[in-house]
């Protein structure tokens, strides 16, 4: 076995080796415009304003395709495989993008956490080596690209000419039941995180329904199949370090929960709206009713999904994506509404946004339907933007709460005894009759 493992990993790395002298082809589709009569006009918005794209799994990628992912790195100003590359985000008009830095759900490649979430993963190395590539993939195109963490960040980056790269992290399987991880990922640079993926988390319930499935819900995990108390800690927590809470993803009563106990706005990174299209990853309009301006709303944001499962498999168009975010908008305002691709982590999207190149499609189907320059300025970063410094607002008035010292309570890993050696050799005396005592205490419950 071990001799057929090793055959195995040579051969990846001369693939490897010679996919880093052959360039990739990424075989786009060309650009044509949706509304000639309107490419010059959208040209020119994209030109005056950033447009930010919520979610781009573009690591994912570069980790999918390459025994060593980093090999990827220098392609990505030529012809990468995928939605993204950077000739491409240039063409299109991409002002900033968020890369996510996440791993599958364990069940994706052969893991059972348990019932309890406990079973080990690799789930935490992915996500760092996700953040390693993001971070060495900016230091690779320090004038192309621009590290960003804050609105204003943003903003610079696009008055520099540069594409403006956040993080976020795609499912809280991916903190491995720990606030110091999150907390260590929020040091790194990650600005939201989705607080599920496809799957259940010791914290909160997944509606399910991922790109490669009918759209059924997954059987809950968690009573009334929503956030967790455990997960309520965790929102609480994000709102103090100043992380976006994505509910993308997420069950419903998972959405409903977080809403009440966030004190920053939420924002469903790439999704659509259920009543156009009835996919559990979708948004019900009554959760869209929490969503809004005035006293009783949370000011969140909905930023649209291109996927054409979650928009229309009869119809997946531009125009399509366009019905989604009017229905939305209707409900919670156009200030609430933004862009989310979901490129790089779908196999198709819609007639039209076929790749990260045909942003100028979007902005000419919004001018045909009489959205005003600052409507469609809101759309494509404003709104989001926004959010981001209200979502800043809240981690300053924060700053004096200390971090949450909570732990999930099913572990068991903790008092960490085991640490201690054989016959407790790396404890000093006092220590030792700590543990000799705390020993005696579980043992008799």
């Amino acid at each position: 076995m071990k001799l057929h493992l090793c055959a195995l990993l040579a051969l990846l790395g001369s693939i490897a080796a010679s996919q880093s002298q052959k360039p990739l082809e990424s075989n786009p589709s060309p650009y044509v415009p949706l509304h000639p009569e309107l490419e010059a006009r959208s040209r020119e918005i994209l030109a005056k304003y950033p447009l930010i794209d919520t979610h781009i799994d573009l690591p994912a990628t570069m980790r999918t395709i390459n025994r060593r992912p980093m090999d990827a790195i220098p392609r990505l100003n030529e012809s990468h495989p995928g939605h993204f590359d950077l000739p491409r985000a240039k063409a299109g008009g991409l002002g900033g993008a968020f890369f996510t830095a996440n791993a599958p759900c364990p069940g994706a490649y052969g893991r059972d956490v348990g019932p309890d979430f406990l079973n080990p993963t690799e789930t935490v190395q992915h996500v760092l080596e996700s953040i390693d590539l993001v971070k060495n993939t900016l230091a690779y195109y320090p004038t192309l690209m621009k590290g960003a963490r804050t609105a204003q960040d943003v903003r610079d980056a696009f008055s520099e000419g540069r594409l403006a790269v956040l993080m976020g992290l795609e499912g809280t399987h991916g903190l491995a039941n720990s606030l110091s991880t999150l907390r260590m990922y929020a040091e790194l640079g990650v600005r939201y995180v989705t607080l599920t993926h496809v799957c259940h988390s010791s914290f909160a319930s997944s509606n399910g329904g991922g790109a490669g499935t009918s759209g059924s819900t997954i059987p809950p995990a968690h009573p009334g199949n929503g956030l967790t108390p455990w997960g309520i800690e965790l929102v609480h927590e994000l709102n103090r370090l100043g992380v976006m809470v994505d509910l993308s993803h997420t069950s419903d009563n998972t959405a409903r929960d977080a809403i009440k106990a966030s004190k920053a706005p939420v924002v469903w990174t790439h999704s659509g709206a259920r009543a156009i299209n009835n996919h559990p990853r979708n948004v019900p309009d009554d959760i869209l009713q929490m969503i809004g301006d005035g006293p009783d709303k949370n000011n969140g944001i909905i930023l649209s999904v291109l996927f054409s499962t979650f928009i229309d498999p009869n119809n997946a168009t531009t125009a399509r994506v366009v019905d989604h975010i009017e229905h939305i908008a209707k409900i919670v305002g156009k200030n609430h509404v933004g862009l989310g691709s979901d490129f790089n982590g779908i196999s198709l999207a819609v007639e039209g946004m076929e790749d990260v190149s045909k942003w100028p499609n979007m902005i000419q189907e919004l001018l045909s339907r009489g959205w005003t320059e600052p409507e469609i300025a809101g759309i494509m970063g404003g709104n989001l933007l926004r959010v981001m410094e209200e979502v800043e607002v809240v981690k300053n008035d924060l700053s004096n709460a200390p971090p949450s010292p909570e732990v999930y309570y099913k572990r068991t890993d903790l008092p960490a005894h085991e640490w201690g050696g054989p016959n407790m050799a790396y404890l000093a005396p006092d220590v030792q009759k700590i543990v000799v005592q705390q020993k005696r205490l579980r043992d008799e419950l």
